[in-house]
């Protein structure tokens, strides 16, 4: 109607795709009836969806985000796209004969390192050339490693370009683990 909804800064949920996503919904909201009020208010309060770019937790200053059902290299470059920088993305799993040299120039200045886990870690390792990258194994040892290594105002990201069934039973059983694992950061053993 000509009217401003609201600034890109209030939208919860980060990456271009979620804006995209945002206008759509609000475009169907306001045919079917909705105010701008209820629209921005819906917005506001969206939480996200479970292992798309969900938010988990802050810890001494470091995000962590777990988008698990990153699957793909395309669902993976849309969620290095959602951030500024200062990644330690966790990329790894079993193989869909994917090509993963895309995610070496989107992570080009963006990523402190890949940590890489799972089947495809080598073959993920020697496409990304030149970037840093660090061989864990297990998503467990990344996200210490990780912990390890982080500064305030830096981002773990779950994104792995590859499905689960190396290690886990599904993509929701992986995320489910990343979130366990980063609840338990900081926490006496």
């Amino acid at each position: 109607d000509g009217a401003p909804l609201m600034r890109l800064s209030e939208i919860p949920l980060p990456g271009a795709h979620n804006v995209e996503n945002t206008m759509a919904a609000a475009a169907i909201a306001r045919l079917a009836g909705a105010t701008h009020e209820q629209i921005r208010a819906a917005v506001m309060t969206f939480p996200g969806v479970e292992h798309r770019i969900e938010f988990v937790r802050e810890l001494n200053g470091v995000r962590y985000y777990n988008d698990s059902k990153a699957t793909n290299v395309d669902a993976t470059l849309k969620a290095i796209a959602a951030f500024p920088g200062s990644l330690w993305i966790i990329l790894g799993g079993k193989d869909k004969g994917s090509d993963y040299s895309p995610l070496r120039s989107a992570l080009q200045g963006k990523s402190h390192a890949a940590l890489l886990i799972g089947a495809t870690a080598a073959k993920i390792k020697s496409q990304l050339d030149g970037l840093a990258v660090l061989e864990c194994g297990t998503l467990e040892n990344a996200i210490h490693e990780a912990h390890a290594r982080a500064q305030s105002g830096d981002i773990v990201l779950l994104a792995p370009a590859c499905a689960s069934f190396d290690q886990f039973e599904s993509y929701e059983h992986r995320g489910r683990e990343f979130k366990r694992i980063v609840a338990s950061l900081g926490v006496a053993q």
